[in-house]
């Protein structure tokens, strides 16, 4: 029995064919390094968006707004057209306030301005006859050369309110015919019996008289009153 076991193993050894060699196994691949995040954003993978539902252009109450919108506007329109008539009234009222007022003022201004033009000759003239330098200190001798009775007092009161305080009557008789006045004057004394003669409205001015100086008692000026004062005083 063992040796036919034995037998019975060697046949069947001697039927199997010899194993076929082994493959030889391929190496491991490398791992793969991991993938770099893109930097550039535009080659980075786009992300798809939800569409956005269209807008609703008019919701409600927007046609209610609107119209309230447009009122409003149109009033306050009204409102500055009428601010603005107003107030271009109120100035054409000022303007022709003023003017009328400017008017007014330019022409008290120029009656004043004639006024004034009209009343400086006889300023200038009482200025003159009243702040002549030498009229207080002129001595005057009034003479009457007329039938007149107290004519050579009432002049010489009339040179005295002129500023010619020294002037004084006498009672001597002048040479003349006692029509026109005359008023004459010493040696130097020509612009003080020009300014007594101005005074008295007289034209006819000479050097004093030997007959006149005799009556003049010492004064530099001699008045011989004519007809023409006795017509001219009160």
């Amino acid at each position: 029995a063992g040796g036919a076991g034995n037998a019975s193993g060697a046949t069947q050894g001697a039927i199997r064919p010899p194993a076929a060699p082994a493959a030889p196994r391929r190496p491991p691949a490398p791992p793969r390094p991991p993938a770099r995040a893109a930097t550039d954003p535009s080659q980075a993978p786009r992300e798809r968006q939800a569409p956005v539902p269209p807008r609703d252009r008019h919701p409600a109450g927007g046609q209610d707004s609107g119209a309230a919108g447009g009122s409003s506007r149109r009033t306050a329109l009204i409102a500055g057209g009428v601010l603005a008539a107003v107030v271009v009234v109120v100035v054409a009222v000022i303007a022709l306030a003023g003017g009328s007022g400017g008017g007014a003022s330019a022409t008290t201004a120029k009656t004043s301005t004639v006024a004034k033009t009209h009343t400086t000759p006889a300023t200038s003239t009482t200025s003159t006859s009243s702040a002549t330098p030498a009229a207080a200190e002129t001595s005057v001798t009034v003479l009457n050369a007329t039938e007149t009775s107290g004519l050579a007092h009432r002049v010489a009161a009339n040179l005295q309110q002129d500023g010619f305080s020294q002037a004084k009557a006498e009672s001597g008789q002048p040479p003349g015919n006692g029509q026109v006045t005359v008023v004459e004057y010493a040696q130097g004394d020509k612009a003080s019996a020009e300014a007594v003669a101005h005074s008295l409205s007289v034209t006819q001015v000479q050097p004093m008289e030997a007959a006149v100086a005799n009556l003049a008692n010492s004064a530099k000026v001699v008045v011989i009153v004519g007809a023409d004062q006795a017509a001219a005083s009160p």
